[in-house]
């Protein structure tokens, strides 16, 4: 039964279980019923036979009470306790078999009363003188207990006699019962019998047709698993190997009599495989899986062959490890294709590097050559009408090089260009397939050409050239992969081309600057130099003409000599100026550790007098060590001083000096980058639309007669800190005192400006940009 998986054929046997098992509580039940009908009817039967009895008995006392009382004879008497006696006996017999009494009906309390009475009428007869009186009534007594006994034996033998007829019609109907009951089942049965086998029979029908059909899907699968693209393998706990599909056998190159039960998985691995394996294995052990882990096999004839690796596990239901199943999938490709992108990775790097033409181009040529394992790779340049020159050439020793030769493709016309759009590849796998005109064939030809893929190369938007492929041995079709890898390449050129072509003008245009500065600051030193003696001159015979002849001449001559004066004296200025402007870069210091508080209190001493006739107060932080020229760096806090003192408010100046660190981009980094100084003044400040003029030679905002001076002394500082490789800028608040409002009386109500300026902590190319202007 356990063979027959069906739950049709369950339902079947169930059914017909459930049948049988009714028909059996029925024959059960109805056999009870006969049973106990017939113990209660012999019970019955008994009891009435007890009742003939007493009925017989009462007769027997009523003779002898008759014949007493006809001869008064005591020995009738004495045959009545007799019978008495016997009633009694029978009462308890007719008791025992009639087990339940009816309450209604106390039939076994009436006959004991009526015995007893029917004694005691004996026992008073008995006396030695009695009344025909007292003898009438108790005779009149006796046949009345005798009659009340005849009267409840009769009603006794009347309900059991019912009784029995009961039982018998009971017992009639149990059997009818029971042989429709089981002549119902025993149909029943034989319907579910029928059912029963002809369900079996089409489970057997339908198991041999799934069990032909398991063997096609067998036979199917088994096919499936030796023809699968990759390969499948089961190993024991040793790593035997216990099963292996063709596709496994052909990749290693084995035969299956050659592998199963002889060789383990880790004899066929390289060693630094087969450390990994052991290591994965245990992996599989505890966790159950493992995808994709490369191992390194080894084909039979010698050969390394990459596959990528996916185990499971399998364990019997205690958890012990059985066995072990593996895909295994040749990756051969995709190791050529990762070692193609690194090495295509590390062409790009190679051209970011260098900027030299020649160089950039020399590097691809050689670097594809090896990244493709091809025979000829070269730079082809064109001119404008359309031929061309090899520029870079990278070839095998067995075919002809083309490097520095001028080619004229006969096929080419002078748009050229529109073959080679921007971004387009051009791949052909057979040169005498592809359907070329014949003079392209021959003159492909002539350099061994079987194959190549082309990729135009383009300087911003224009054609620059191409990147040619060769393959001379023998024709290839592409790998989609190797043509990506080498557009990129023919991308990075481009761009390389470009960021060589913008070095080469800036570094064109920097030494054009730098020789046009230097020749400006000769010009300028020079100029300042030999215009001093004249000037100087000039000025004596003006100061002389003014001493000599003031007020002997008229008043216009006078006035005419004093602008006279004024002029020459202006123009030394604007002269010393001019020459002390040129001096930042003439006359500069090599840079070194400077004390910044040592500067500034230099650059104080040098503004003694006019701190002191503006009473000015100056508050100073204390001040790093930084890097730069001393004397510069006191001429810049000397200047930015200077201007603070003349450009005050109606209240005495008040300016404090303070610095504060820029932090690096690296957060690990434990000094800053630069330091930001401020030089903080409550003078009348700097509208904003000039705030940008004010760094400009001789620019100045306010007449000679309201504030002296040659608008010089930013100038200088500007280009001080632009020599230190920082920024200076200024903010403001304008003085608004002349448009009626009150002038501001304390530091921080008043108007002012704030000069920031930042120098780098250490002398270094990088510090050009490493520093950051503050938010502000």
């Amino acid at each position: 039964m356990k063979n027959i998986a069906s739950a049709k054929v369950s339902i079947g046997f169930v059914s017909t279980l459930v049948v049988l098992l009714m028909n059996a509580a029925v024959a059960y039940q109805s056999i009870n019923t006969i049973a106990a009908n017939n113990r209660s009817a012999t019970n019955s039967g008994q009891a009435l036979a007890i009742l003939e009895k007493m009925l017989s008995t009462l007769k027997d006392i009523e003779t002898g009470q008759r014949e007493y009382s006809l001869t008064n004879n005591f020995q009738y008497l004495a045959a009545r306790r007799v019978d008495i006696a016997q009633l009694r006996s029978q009462l308890k017999l007719l008791v025992q078999k009639k087990s339940s009494a009816d309450p209604r009906f106390p039939w076994e309390q009436q006959i004991v009363r009526s015995l007893d009475d029917l004694a005691a009428t004996i026992d008073r007869r008995q006396a030695p003188v009695l009344t025909p009186t007292l003898q009438f009534a108790l005779t009149a007594q006796g046949q009345q207990s005798l009659d009340l006994i005849r009267e409840v034996t009769t009603e006794l033998s009347r309900a059991e006699c019912a009784m029995l007829d009961r039982l018998q019609a009971d017992s009639q109907r149990s059997l009818a019962d029971t042989n429709i009951a089981f002549g119902i089942s025993g149909v029943l049965a034989l319907l579910l019998l029928g059912m029963l086998y002809g369900l079996v029979t089409w489970d057997l029908t339908n198991k041999q047709r799934a069990e032909s059909t398991l063997r096609d899907y067998v036979a199917e699968f088994e096919e499936l698993y030796h023809s699968a693209p990759c390969g499948y393998h089961s190993l024991d706990p040793s790593g035997n190997f216990i099963r292996i599909n063709r596709t496994e056998l052909e990749m290693l190159g084995y035969e299956e009599a050659e592998i199963i039960g002889k060789k383990r998985f880790v004899d066929l691995l390289t060693p630094e495989s087969s450390q990994t394996f052991a290591e994965n294995l245990e992996i599989v052990k505890k966790r159950g899986w493992i995808r994709d882990v490369e191992y390194q096999t080894i084909h039979k004839d010698g050969w390394i062959v990459p596959v990528s690796a996916t185990v499971v596990a399998i364990w019997d239901e205690q958890g012990n490890y059985l066995s072990s199943r593996a895909t295994l999938i040749d990756i051969s490709n995709r190791v050529r294709l990762r070692q193609q992108t690194k090495l295509s990775a590390e062409i790009s790097q190679k051209i970011r590097q260098s900027l030299q033409l020649e160089e950039i181009l020399q590097t691809v040529v050689e670097e594809v050559q090896k990244l493709l394992a091809v025979d000829r790779v070269l730079m082809f340049r064109f001119d404008p009408d359309g031929a061309g020159t090899v520029v870079q050439e990278r070839v095998s020793a067995d075919y002809p090089a083309v490097v520095g030769s001028k080619i004229n493709d006969p096929c080419f016309d002078r748009h050229y260009y529109t073959r080679y759009p921007q971004g387009s590849l051009h791949t052909v796998a057979d040169i005498t397939q592809a359907g070329y005109e014949p003079c392209y064939v021959e003159f492909l030809q002539q350099f061994a050409v079987k194959a190549s893929a082309i990729v135009p190369i383009y300087l911003r938007t224009q054609l620059w050239g191409l990147l040619v492929v060769h393959h001379c041995q023998a024709p290839r079709h592409w790998d989609p992969r190797e043509l990506e890898i080498i557009a990129q390449l023919a991308t990075q050129i481009g761009i390389a081309l470009a960021q060589a072509q913008l070095l080469e003008r800036e570094q064109l245009q920097s030494q054009e600057l730098a020789r046009s500065n230097a020749e400006l600051e000769q010009f300028a030193h020079i100029a300042s130099h030999d215009l001093q003696e004249p000037l100087r001159m000039v000025t004596s015979y003006l100061q002389l003409l003014s001493r000599r002849y003031q007020g002997k001449l008229d008043p216009d001559a006078d006035e005419f000599i004093e602008y006279a004066v004024d002029g020459a004296a202006r123009m030394q200025a604007l002269i010393q100026a001019l020459l002390s402007y040129a001096r930042v870069s003439s006359r500069k210091q090599p840079f070194e550790q400077v004390d910044c508080d040592r500067v500034l209190q230099d650059a104080l001493s040098n503004l003694h007098v006019a701190i002191q006739e503006s009473g000015a107060i100056i508050s100073v932080d204390p001040l790093p060590i930084a890097w730069g020229d001393a004397t510069q760096l006191t001429q810049l806090f000397q200047n930015l001083i200077a201007n603070a003192i003349k450009f005050r408010c109606q209240i005495p100046p008040r300016i404090h000096i303070s610095v504060k660190p820029i932090d690096r981009p690296d957060e690990t980094a434990t000094t800053p980058a630069a330091w930001c100084f401020s030089v903080t003044d409550n003078g009348i400040g700097i509208e904003t639309q000039y705030l940008d003029r004010i760094f400009a030679i001789f620019q100045r905002l306010h007449t000679r007669v309201t504030y002296p001076g040659t608008g010089i002394g930013l100038a200088i500082c500007k280009k001080i800190i632009e020599r230190h490789n920082g920024t200076i800028w200024v903010e403001s608040i304008p003085d608004r005192s002349d448009s009626g409002s009150p002038p501001l009386s304390t530091p921080s109500d008043c108007c002012g400006s704030i000069f920031y300026f930042t120098i780098p902590v250490v002398d270094s190319i990088s510090s050009q940009h490493a520093h950051k202007q503050p938010h502000h």
